[in-house]
């Protein structure tokens, strides 16, 4: 099972460089999963909740590519946020199979604070 969720890791990990106007959301969250041989099922096996999580962050990236209108900034979110995630979850989870389901939670997290704090205007206190 590990070695199916590790593709999966990768390819939300590394940045993507996709101008929005030149792909759909659909193709793009598509060509995240061509070597992943699991659909999602919410209430199926990890493999393939750990995909529903996964897309939920891609629509979530795609989202905020388009916020920030600027490819370079949004290639260096995703690759800290990336980073900062994984140290912490494996710190907490080692090399478990929760650790791949976790690590994407956690980047789907931070991409929901700073829309919450920074672009809904829902906190009064960003900018």
């Amino acid at each position: 099972m590990k070695r199916l969720l590790i593709p999966l890791l990768t390819a939300l990990a590394l940045p993507t460089a996709v101008i929005a106007d030149d792909h759909s959301f659909e193709s793009w969250k598509e060509s995240h999963f061509e070597n992943y041989p699991f659909e999602c099922v919410p209430t199926g096996s990890t493999p393939e909740y750990t995909r529903c999580a996964s897309e939920d962050l891609l629509k979530s990236d795609w989202e905020l590519k388009k916020e920030l209108n600027n490819d370079e900034l949004w290639e260096q979110w995703r690759k800290v946020r990336g980073r900062v995630c994984y140290h912490y979850q494996n710190k907490f989870f080692g090399q478990g199979t929760v650790k791949p389901l976790m690590t994407i939670s956690c980047e789907q997290r931070l991409n929901s604070e700073i829309k919450r704090y920074c672009i809904t205007g829902e906190d009064k206190q960003c900018g």
